[in-house]
């Protein structure tokens, strides 16, 4: 009778053991928050996608908001009729395409940008670890911000599927999503100036990330597994990619077309709406 109560006892403290294990880990997982919002390449950085991010700092995309300083591409200025000395980085139709997240929920503010109480509120920029400033991840991946499936890839340590993450706005229609700004009617850039502009999009994903030279011993563990698996699939914006969001500039700030952007947040519903292309 007393080795039947021992070993009783052992169950029950190997079952509370187990279920309080399986709590901690539970608690260990971040809350996905309810809305969408830019965060920066530098969330990237540090613990999940060095490598990428390495690569990405030393890609063109890393470099975008250098091209609005004077001095900067002077004969490409000069081509589109650009004053190669004047300073743009606080121009707003430039920094739509030269910046992450420029007028929207947790993007980049230019220099001198303030609250309704006068306070600076100007993205912070250093020279040696570029984030909001040039053109980032989120850019690409996202629709508005990869605040929320961010949180999702962490959670679930990269095993997620393309429908894990699609439903918080991260997308998959590369080739679509690089219109945005590369083919967009407000670049000067346009190939009817020189035909440097006609945009190939393999030609310029392939200079995007160039990842291979930045694993190193420290980093293997940050090589993306599930990758080819999640190539396989096919995701709702490969199938039906989202809207490209149109935008003109009134009175000096950024005002984006309403029937033209690709997500939008329902009050109601709280939650996110998609919008794809007809």
């Amino acid at each position: 009778m007393v080795k039947a109560l021992r070993l009783l006892s052992l169950v029950l403290i190997s079952v509370v053991m187990i279920l309080g294990g399986a709590g901690d880990a539970d608690a260990k997982k971040k809350k996905i928050p309810k809305k969408p919002k830019f965060v920066g390449a530098v969330k990237c950085n540090g613990s999940c996608h060095d490598p990428y991010y390495q690569a990405w700092k030393d890609s063109p995309h890393g470099h975008t908001y250098t091209l609005l300083k004077p001095g900067e591409r002077v004969e490409a200025k000069k081509r589109v009729k650009l004053d190669p000395e004047k300073d743009y980085t606080t121009n707003p139709l430039c920094l739509r395409c030269h910046t992450t997240g420029y007028g929207q929920k947790g993007g980049f503010q230019p220099a001198g940008t303030t609250n309704k109480k006068g306070k600076d509120i100007s993205s912070p920029i250093d020279p040696k670890e570029p984030n909001l400033e040039q053109v980032g991840c989120e850019m690409c991946h996202s629709v508005a911000g990869g605040g929320q499936f961010r949180v999702v890839m962490k959670n679930t340590k990269g095993d997620f599927k393309k429908s894990d993450t699609e439903k918080y706005g991260q997308r998959w229609d590369y080739s679509n999503v690089c219109t945005r700004c590369h083919t967009h009617r407000n670049t000067p850039f346009q190939p009817t100036v020189h035909d440097k502009y006609k945009f190939n999009f393999e030609e310029r994903k392939a200079k995007v990330h160039q990842i291979e030279k930045y694993f190193t011993e420290d980093n293997q563990d940050q090589k993306l597994e599930k990758k080819e698996d999640r190539a396989k699939e096919e995701g709702q914006t490969q199938k039906t990619p989202l809207r490209i969001e149109d935008f003109e500039i009134v009175e000096g700030k950024i005002k984006f077309k309403e029937d033209t952007l690709p997500y939008k947040y329902d009050k109601k519903k709280k939650d996110g709406v998609f919008f794809y292309k007809k």
